[in-house]
């Protein structure tokens, strides 16, 4: 039965067509100070993807979803606790910015776009 699956998934590879593929750049390695301000700027290549999602990532946590944005006109969606600790912007439907005021120690983690 397995082989049977994997066969199917080739089959709609090879003759559907490759998947879509998006590139996405955001600032790389960030260093600051305690209580200052930091922007990680994100960029991607799709301008039909209207939405843009930010999570963070610490060593001792999994990685949870801060908030995200849907085009440039609407207002940044926050989940439960980040709204007060990040500022989410759209620059355009292909880029985005998390902004984080105040740096505090347990802002320190991997912050990711997608």
């Amino acid at each position: 039965m397995m082989y049977g699956i994997c066969g199917l998934c080739v089959f709609f590879v090879l003759f559907l067509g490759k998947a879509n593929c998006v590139k996405v750049e955001q600032t790389p390695l960030l260093q600051a100070t305690e209580t200052s301000d930091v922007t990680i700027h994100c960029r991607h290549d799709d301008s039909t993807l209207l939405v843009m999602l930010w999570y963070k990532q610490n060593s001792r946590t999994v990685m949870s979803l801060i908030g995200y944005t849907t085009g440039t006109t609407s207002d940044p969606n926050y989940e439960d606790g980040y709204e007060n600790l990040f500022n989410l912007g759209r620059k355009s439907t292909t880029e985005g910015s998390l902004t984080i005021s105040n740096l505090r120690q347990s802002d320190s983690a991997v912050y990711y776009c997608a």
